[in-house]
């Protein structure tokens, strides 16, 4: 039996918080500076959600502003300016206005988050204030829909591979946690949380809506999407029923050339529905049952062969050599239910889930790769030359979940919260590496591996907040939590690492803890400082018997937690009479026994090496003003290692993966009157600095230079006054072709290092599109 260490967070040196204090009360000082050159900037602000009920709009009607925006980010609907972090949100009208249609375009607006694709839609990861490692264990960010967490926590769940990417399903906005969530959201939380919050069944009438959008890329073809709602009330005041459909067909760019040419390799399908069901029994208790089920259906890879200068080898920008087909399909199936009962002193929730996520995958490797297995294959029993080597590979993960949360009333003196989490996963791993024969038909199997991966995690956890006075706030909350872990495996064939199979058992824990301090000398000002903890669970690993290329000394059955310090100051405010919105903060997180992969050309092994320190600052404002609309954000991350890893070739002070040093938006939007009806234009900017899709000089993970980037897209549309409204879009409109990620996958960018291409996602081409929505 294996049992991972504990580990402790260290005492964070009291100079560096003074001098990050010293930096906060010079924030003032710098306002009267930064606010004239924000507002002569240009953008739109969030638009109130089409998810909601019809009502006409006005063109006269104020902008929301930062301090109404609305969020859930501690457990408690409240106003975002009052929340002592950065939270960001964005509508869902804002996102179907601007043709986004899945979370590469959600995030593209939100300096600071990067999705790094590894393949497609549902194929990647979310990263936020630059915590990764590019290819990772389990992922750095959770994803949530409401109260419910969705997909896998460990490696064996391929959980940092496959992110669930859903349509516009009925949602009301995206909220943004940004940096460790760990104490009210567990493990996996260490750069941040994205929640996706729906629009809730309303008992006042029936209503609906239909609405559609289609659009045309270029080197692709046509987009089209069709949506539908529909609001019942079931027992007037007590009941209400909510439904929505979604079918999605996105065109594809890439061109697969060599043994299987296909134009539009990529193209997806998406499919989903939603059925919400809100019961009140009885005064004080709200009963939400929900179902929901969305399929990704996709052709191709959405990625093209690049060699490590930043150069198209197939042909082309979007080109791909490929032997194999590789379709991929994601199937999320989730069933939540959630009580709250509304004491007189405190609140309920009793929130409990089902969700079946099953990824299946199948990735051609290539010819480099498989030239060399034919030049070993006799020495590894393999007699058969192959014409294609590919991987066809199903994760399966059957997650239950519980939680159940105490929250008091905002109170004079004191506010508290509490709750216990139960979560138990079970994955299923399916993994065949095989190819077809070159002389005879027929296929030689070269590995075939099934593995079982059980999870199970329980944790206690709480905050308290002190009301020093009517504008000094103190809370302090932690989060105790334990898991235990088996991995059995059997797997067979010539390459295989572990011939047989193996069973292994672990049990570990960990605390994740937070403090804050909120002072609000105004109503209209808020100071913060935010100290947090966050942390990913280590895991279990195959014990390696042997690879192509010897042993490895630094092989065992297990690996250990990695876990970060952030410290965070920041600072909220309104002025002009709410017209303009400031917010900025800094941060410094130190992040200690990285989990990294060594690739070995028969196996990956998982080890805890080194420390990284990320530091940065983040700027948010908006303004509005009659018909005008401008707002600007930007992110300034230094991510990078602190002491490297000499093993794997990763030095000190080398910069994270996928961590831009600058990042930014501006946009604008102008509302005026045409032909009787409200209408309004718009553009956004969007812009980074270089990205490195890895570590330079790792051994076993080249590095990709991602060059920085610039976009510009455009909007238009009317709202008629029947509540309808119609919107024109461009995306991408000055057409730039940049490579925006990589593939991260172990064996093929360790193939990359010895002269076989590096799998590469280029922008989007420029994408006219119009959508509708018609309400009823």
């Amino acid at each position: 039996m294996s049992h991972s260490r504990r580990v402790v967070a260290r005492q964070h040196p009291v100079q560096r918080y003074l001098s990050h204090l010293m930096g906060l009360l010079l924030i003032p000082l710098v306002l009267p500076v930064v606010a004239p050159a924000v507002m002569a900037q240009t953008v739109p602000a969030p638009a109130t959600s089409a998810a909601t009920p019809p009502s006409p709009p006005s063109a006269s009607k104020p902008a929301v502003t930062l301090s109404e925006v609305m969020v859930t980010a501690n457990r408690r609907r409240e106003p975002e300016r009052e929340v002592p972090m950065h939270v960001d949100t964005v509508s869902a009208t804002s996102l179907q206005q601007l043709g986004a249609k899945n979370l590469n375009d959600y995030v593209s607006y939100q300096p600071g988050v990067f999705f790094a694709s590894a393949g497609g839609t549902g194929q990647g990861e979310l990263i936020m204030r630059g915590v990764s490692t590019g290819n990772q264990t389990s992922p750095t960010v959770s994803v949530y829909i409401d109260d419910v967490p969705v997909g896998g926590s460990t490696v064996y769940a391929a959980a940092a591979t496959f992110v669930f990417d859903p349509a516009l399903l009925d949602l009301d906005h995206i909220e943004f946690l940004y940096g460790p969530q760990g104490t009210l959201y567990g493990a996996g939380s260490m750069g941040g949380l994205m929640k996706y919050v729906t629009v809730k069944p309303d008992t006042s009438g029936v209503y609906g809506s239909v609405g559609g959008d289609i659009s045309n890329t270029n080197r692709g073809g046509m987009s089209y999407t069709e949506h539908a709602m529909l609001n019942i009330p079931l027992v007037k005041d007590k009941a209400a029923l909510r439904v929505a459909v979604v079918d999605q067909h996105v065109t594809g760019v890439y061109q697969a050339v060599g043994e299987t040419p296909a134009g539009g390799d990529d193209r997806t399908h998406t499919k989903g529905a939603r059925v919400q069901l809100e019961v009140d029994p009885v005064d004080k208790l709200t009963l939400n049952v929900t179902a929901m089920a969305q399929k990704i259906a996709a052709d191709g890879l959405s990625m093209a062969d690049y060699n490590l200068q930043g150069q198209p080898i197939s042909g082309g920008p979007y080109n791909r050599r490929l032997n194999h087909r590789e379709p991929f399909t994601q199937t999320l199936e989730l069933y939540s239910f959630h009580a709250g009962y509304d004491f007189d002193g405190a609140s309920l929730d009793w929130i409990t889930s089902y969700q079946n996520f099953v990824n299946h995958s199948v990735q051609d490797y290539p010819d480099s790769f498989l030239a060399l297995l034919n030049a070993l294959g006799p020495a590894l029993g393999v007699d058969q030359p192959l014409n294609s080597l590919y991987v066809d590979s199903q994760y399966s993960v059957h997650k239950t979940s519980q939680e159940i949360r105490l929250t008091s009333r905002k109170n004079e003196n004191f506010d508290w919260l509490g709750g216990f989490w139960f979560n138990r996963e079970n994955v299923w791993e399916q993994y065949v590496l095989e190819g077809e024969n070159k002389l005879l038909p027929g296929q030689t199997s070269l590995l075939q591996q099934n593995v079982n991966a059980g999870f199970k995690e329980y944790a206690g956890y709480g905050d308290i907040t002190w009301h020093a006075n009517p504008t000094l706030d103190l809370t302090i909350g932690a989060r105790v939590s334990g898991n235990s872990q088996h991995l059995s495996n059997f797997e067979q064939g010539p390459v295989a690492g572990s011939p047989g199979g193996f069973y292994e058992h672990m049990v570990s824990d960990d605390v994740t803890k937070m403090i804050t301090l909120s002072w609000r000398p105004t109503d209209k000002d808020n100071y913060y400082m935010r100290a947090s903890t966050g942390y990913r669970p280590g895991g279990l690993q195959a014990p390696i018997e042997s690879t192509l290329l010897g042993p490895n000394p630094n092989a065992g059955d297990s690996f250990g937690s990695d876990n970060l310090q952030s410290y965070e100051l920041g600072y909220k405010s309104s002025h002009l009479d709410g017209h303009l919105n400031l917010g900025i903060d800094g941060y410094d997180i130190e992040w200690h026994h990285l989990q990294l992969y060594t690739f070995t050309l028969g196996n990956t092994i998982i080890q805890n090496a080194g420390d990284a320190r990320v530091e940065g600052v983040e700027m948010q404002a908006n303004y509005s003003q009659g018909p005008w609309q401008f707002a600007a954000s930007s992110a300034y991350t230094d991510a990078y290692t602190k002491n490297g890893s000499s093993e794997l070739g990763i030095q000190p002070n080398s910069p994270l993966p996928y961590s831009a040093k600058w990042a930014g938006t501006l946009s604008g939007k102008y509302k005026f009157i045409l032909a009787g009806t409200d209408a309004y234009v718009g553009a956004n900017l969007r812009a980074s600095s270089h990205r490195n899709a890895g570590f330079s000089g790792d051994s076993s993970d080249p590095n990709f230079y991602l060059p920085g980037f610039m976009f510009l897209d455009v909007n238009t549309g009317i709202n008629l006054r029947s509540g309808a409204n119609i919107d024109f879009y461009v995306r991408n409109v000055l057409n730039r072709q940049v490579p925006i990620g990589t593939l991260n996958d172990e064996a093929v960018n360790f193939l990359a290092s010895v002269g076989g291409p590096m799998l590469v996602q280029i922008s989007t081409p420029r994408t006219v599109g119009v959508s509708f929505n018609v309400p009823f």
